[in-house]
């Protein structure tokens, strides 16, 4: 979907290049998995050594919320099936953390003191979660949802009459939100901001969202943070079966008691352990085109990467898994001497929140000399809004229209023009889909009627 090019330059009847090499790769998530695997299709000789800094099997921290429901065991969660795939594949998986990456000597060190060099290295360590500097912030039951012990931890007091808040209402806070919303749990959604979903949603489709979330009985609570957290003091009288262990100071006066404390308040890059390789960081990992970084022995993929955005052309972090992928297979036969390159990301994010799905492609809040079309309908919690820049569409929000959710992203990426579609889409947006279907058939067809 987002163009991947591949070409050959000078290679050996298999493609690659003809000497071993020893590639190293930090961080065992989708981007760095997808990596290691793909170096091994490309390249059958030379080792691959994938680092993780988790005692757990490689997983998918996508898996997590069908964990809490109870959807999937937790061996279900793990990115490839068998103990012994990675083995069986030569993959060296190494379990430690990384502290220093010598980029005069090609090599990584370990916290343990392990040395690993390299020839070609890939830096796929993706990002780890905020958690704000409160008091009781520390105390048992007050977490993030992000690692498998996480999870383990959450699964333990959940139950119908569990009462849990989760502070922080963008997305992954919502994706966390809906996963424990189907175990029956008591909710409270705690945001600081004016609106749910600020960096995915305009005015209007955040309030379809409070709304609905609200419909289905979880208390919004907007424009209020948290002041502190404590441990409740428990009484022989408060010892009941339905006591709460902690107590929630708002900073608007309000408290909250609660079984558990679950932040989602945004992420942080991994990259501290870069700080003197001389490789350039920003918002994550600077790359080019190739996921090459600012030293050409090392690339970057995934949710720490700062690659090339599609509708822009600006460099950006676009954390999906789907573009995490492909950006290990990019960085993967880069390092192994093909050539590939990446066309850029799409930004894309679709959400299910109890049953209410919405989502937001490409520049989905428009550009400053641009045009939009919107229509809305609060009863059945249905928006679509158009953007677009002259007579191309670049960007859209979406709730409860299903049936778009493939051809929007695919229109924004066509950059087809929308010639005499454009006026009637800013009528009436909803025939976005007669517009797709006619432009993708071309000719005649395209002008529709």
């Amino acid at each position: 979907m987002y163009g991947i090019r591949l070409d050959q330059r000078m290679f050996d009847s298999q493609g690659v290049e003809s000497v071993s090499m020893q590639h190293v790769i930090i961080g065992a998530g989708p981007a760095g998995v997808v990596a290691a695997e793909s170096i091994r299709k490309f390249d059958k000789s030379s080792t691959v050594t994938l680092v993780s800094n988790e005692a757990e099997r490689p997983y998918s921290r996508l898996a997590i919320p069908r964990l809490l429901q109870g959807k999937i065991a937790e061996k279900d969660t793990y990115l490839r099936c068998g103990k012994g795939y990675f083995a069986a594949h030569s993959i060296d998986v190494r379990k430690g953390s990384v502290v220093k990456v010598d980029t005069h000597a090609d090599a990584i060190d370990l916290a343990d003191g392990t040395r690993l060099e390299y020839d070609r290295l890939l830096i796929a360590t993706g990002s780890r979660p905020n958690k704000p500097s409160i008091p009781g912030a520390e105390l048992p039951g007050v977490l993030n949802c992000w690692t498998l012990n996480d999870a383990r931890e959450i699964v333990c007091h959940l139950g119908v009459n569990s009462r849990l808040i989760v502070v922080g209402g963008g997305f992954i806070g919502l994706v966390i939100l809906d996963a424990l919303a189907r175990t029956g749990a008591r909710l409270d959604l705690i945001e600081r901001g004016e609106r749910l979903l600020p960096q995915l949603m305009n005015d209007v489709s955040s309030r379809l969202i409070k709304s609905w979330c609200e419909a289905k009985g979880i208390a919004v609570r907007t424009c209020v943070d948290l002041r502190a957290i404590e441990a409740s003091k428990r009484t022989k009288k408060s010892a009941a079966a339905d006591s709460r262990q902690l107590h929630v100071s708002l900073d608007n006066g309000d408290s909250l008691d609660a079984d558990m404390v679950i932040f989602a308040t945004g992420t942080k890059m991994n990259t501290r352990f870069l700080q003197g390789s001389e490789i350039a960081y920003d918002q994550g990992v600077l790359v080019d085109e190739r996921l090459n970084t600012t030293k050409p022995n090392v690339y970057a993929a995934g949710d720490v990467c700062q690659g090339l955005g599609f509708s822009t052309g600006g460099r950006r972090v676009q954390a999906v898994q789907l573009t995490a992928s492909e950006h290990g297979r990019i960085a993967a036969a880069n390092m192994c001497g093909l050539k590939a390159s990446y066309a850029g990301s799409i930004n894309m994010n679709v959400l299910d929140t109890m049953g209410l799905i919405s989502s937001s492609f490409g520049l989905w809040n428009g550009i400053a000399a641009g045009e939009s079309a919107s229509h809305a309908s609060t009863s059945e919690y249905s928006y679509l809004n158009l953007q677009f820049d002259d007579d191309r569409l670049i960007g859209a929000s979406n709730i409860g229209n299903a049936e778009h959710l493939q051809l929007l992203p695919r229109l924004i990426h066509s950059r087809i023009p929308l010639k005499a579609w454009k006026k009637r889409l800013m009528d009436d947006p909803r025939r976005i889909g007669e517009a797709y279907r006619a432009l993708s058939q071309g000719g005649s067809q395209a002008q529709g009627t």
